[in-house]
């Protein structure tokens, strides 16, 4: 059923809940919109729908490309610039698996966008919970507490594996 008076009001319920919500609500509910693209995109696969794909494809990247541009590269010190490069790859991650048709690359994006999203959730609630203000400073500490036993280097690997993931 397509009722555009009920499609008008759920996008402007939409448009109110951001508006109204606190910065890092905001930054979360993208997270989630990021994942919610790449998941359409991996339907698209099982439907072998190219457009469906490569639209949500592309909205994923958007949100990714917005991450990057609101880094605070001055004062965000090694958490932005490490930030920026994963996010770099993960936009690079995304033209190859539009390119190339390769789903699996979409499987690696998400679960690196889960991991940011859930990693912030958990700065955000023990700062809220310590009564603190979240800034970079505090972030930077906090992630680099996080990140240093991860396999940071995963985002520097090669990428160009030879298989051109035709399109069946």
């Amino acid at each position: 059923m397509n009722n555009p008076y009920l499609k008008k009001y759920q996008q402007s319920y939409q448009q109110a809940q951001v508006e109204t919500a606190p910065r890092e609500q905001i930054l979360l509910m993208l997270y989630d919109g990021a994942v919610k693209f790449l998941l359409l995109a991996k339907q698209g696969f099982k439907e072998k729908n190219i457009e469906k794909i490569h639209n949500n494809i592309v909205r994923a990247q958007s949100i990714i490309t917005e991450f990057q541009a609101t880094l605070d590269m001055e004062n965000g010190g090694k958490f932005a610039q490490t930030l920026f490069s994963l996010y770099e790859y993960l936009n690079r991650k995304l033209i190859d698996a539009n390119i190339k048709k390769r789903e699996d690359y979409l499987d690696e994006v998400i679960r690196h966008i889960s991991g940011l999203r859930d990693t912030w959730k958990e700065a955000i609630q023990k700062f809220k919970a310590s009564g603190g203000v979240l800034d970079s400073n505090q972030m930077d500490r906090y992630s680099s507490s996080k990140t240093d036993d991860e396999d940071e280097d995963e985002y520097d690997e090669d990428e160009n594996d030879g298989d051109d993931g035709e399109y069946a």
